[in-house]
C-alpha cells in the first residue's frame, strides 16, 4: 500500500511538473507576441518604410518626404506619446492642410485603445511569466517533467497558430474583416481609398507584411524555450546517471 501511495503521490507531482511547463512556455510566448506587437506600433521609421514600400506617392498622393513624419506621427499617437492623429501638409502661400478626416482619426482612437490593451496585457503576462518560472524554478527544476511540460505547451501553442495561419493563407481578407468585426464596436474601420489618406497608406499588403514581420521576431521566444527545455532535458537525465 506504500509502495502504491508513494507511486500516485510521484505520479501527481509528474503531471503538476509538467502542467507548469506548459504554462510556463505559453505565458513566455504571450508575452513575445505582445512585445512585438507593442513595438511595432511605437516604431515610427518602421512603419513609414513600410507605407513607402507598399503605398507609393503615386498611389497615396502624398510626397516621399513627408512619410517619416507621418510614420512618427502614427507611432506617436497610437503609443501615447503624441495626443492628436492629424498630420498638416504645407500648401503654396503657407497654409496648412489637415491629410485626415475626423472619421479616420476616430479610426485610430480605437486601435490606441488596442494599443494601450495591449500594453496592459503585456505587462500583466509578463509579470505571470516570471511568477510561473519563479515557481516552477523552485518546485521543478531538477526534474525532467517540468522541461517536457514546456515542449508539451509550445506543442499545444503551435497547432492553434498553425490553424490560424492556414485560416489566413486560406481567407486573409476573411480573417482580417472578422478581427475588425470583433475588435472594434463600429465600422469606423471601413474606410474608402479614394477618399481617405489612411487606408491608401494602409492597405492589405501593409498588414501582411507587418504580421510576418512580427510572427518571426515572435518565434525567437519559443525557439529559445524549445533549446532550453531540451537542454535541461538532457541535464536532468545526466544527473539522474550520477
Amino acid at each position: 500500500m506504500k509502495r502504491e501511495a508513494l507511486i500516485r503521490n510521484a505520479g501527481r507531482r509528474n503531471a503538476a511538473a509538467r502542467r507548469a511547463g506548459a504554462l510556463l512556455a505559453v505565458l513566455w510566448c504571450l508575452t513575445g507576441i505582445l512585445a512585438v506587437i507593442r513595438i511595432a506600433a511605437g516604431d515610427g521609421g518602421y512603419l513609414a518604410r513600410e507605407m513607402l514600400r507598399f503605398a507609393p506617392p503615386e498611389k497615396t498622393g502624398l510626397p516621399a518626404a513627408e512619410y517619416p513624419a507621418v510614420g512618427e506621427m502614427t507611432a506617436g499617437y497610437l503609443t501615447g506619446r503624441t495626443e492628436i492623429f492629424q498630420y498638416y501638409r504645407a500648401a503654396d502661400g503657407g497654409e496648412r492642410i489637415p491629410c485626415f478626416h475626423d472619421y479616420e482619426a476616430a479610426h485610430m482612437a480605437d486601435c490606441r485603445g488596442l494599443i494601450r490593451l495591449d500594453s496592459w496585457a503585456l505587462a500583466a503576462a509578463g509579470a505571470a511569466a516570471l511568477a510561473a518560472t519563479g515557481f516552477a524554478l523552485y518546485r521543478y527544476r531538477r526534474e525532467e517533467a517540468l522541461y517536457r511540460g514546456m515542449l508539451t505547451g509550445l506543442r499545444i501553442l503551435f497547432a492553434g497558430l498553425g490553424a490560424l495561419l492556414i485560416s489566413a493563407l486560406a481567407d486573409f481578407d476573411g480573417l482580417f474583416i472578422t478581427f475588425h468585426r470583433v475588435a472594434f464596436t463600429n465600422d469606423g474601420w471601413l474606410l474608402d481609398p479614394r477618399t481617405d489618406l489612411l487606408i491608401r497608406l494602409m492597405p492589405t499588403e501593409f498588414f501582411i507584411a507587418l504580421g510576418i514581420r512580427g510572427a518571426c521576431r515572435a518565434l525567437a521566444v519559443p525557439a529559445a524555450l524549445d533549446v532550453a527545455a531540451r537542454l535541461m532535458i538532457g541535464r536532468t537525465r545526466s544527473n539522474k546517471k550520477e
